[in-house]
């Protein structure tokens, strides 16, 4: 079973996501580590009004550790699977094991992690790979453990660096 690691929207756009620097750290340990077992690197990039395509907002963080060689697609929706073509490519590259990560985590990460479940792929997270921001009730951490505790054996695995 092959497996690849999808990172989801580590765009400029969200520079002030909840623990960015460790954020960043923990999913670049988690780039490296695929890339040195060659295994497939997917980064997915939102496209809305405030992160338009090509813009500094659009563009992945300069300290992620990603490379012209890894494959990218832009989203409209929070699920990276929708009109995207990250489907096609997964089935046709024979994976049927994905790791999530990236940003953020009630909107596009959850809603890839579902998507990822009913599409019938083994999902792992990685843990203290995923992030987002304070909202008017829950700090940004809440939401972070939150949805650790509901992803935890009902949709993925948690996988830790």
């Amino acid at each position: 079973m092959s497996e690849a690691l999808i990172v989801i929207d580590m765009q400029n756009g969200l520079e002030d996501v909840y623990q960015r620097k460790q954020l960043i750290n923990n999913i670049n340990k988690r780039i490296d580590q695929y890339r040195s077992k060659r295994k497939p690197l997917v980064f997915l990039q939102h496209i809305d009004e405030n992160m338009p395509v090509f813009s500094r907002e659009w563009s992945l963080f300069d300290d992620l550790h990603n490379q012209a060689t890894d494959r990218y697609f832009n989203k409209y929706r929070p699920d990276s699977f929708y009109q995207t073509g990250l489907e096609s490519f997964l089935k046709l590259n024979k994976i049927s094991s994905i790791e999530l990560c990236g940003a953020q985590t009630e909107y596009c990460v959850d809603t890839t992690i579902r998507a990822a479940f009913y599409l019938g792929f083994q999902i792992s997270v990685l843990k203290d790979g995923f992030s987002t921001f304070d909202n008017e009730i829950l700090t940004a951490k809440q939401i972070n453990q939150y949805h650790l505790y509901i992803w935890q054996g009902t949709f993925a695995k948690i996988v830790e660096i």
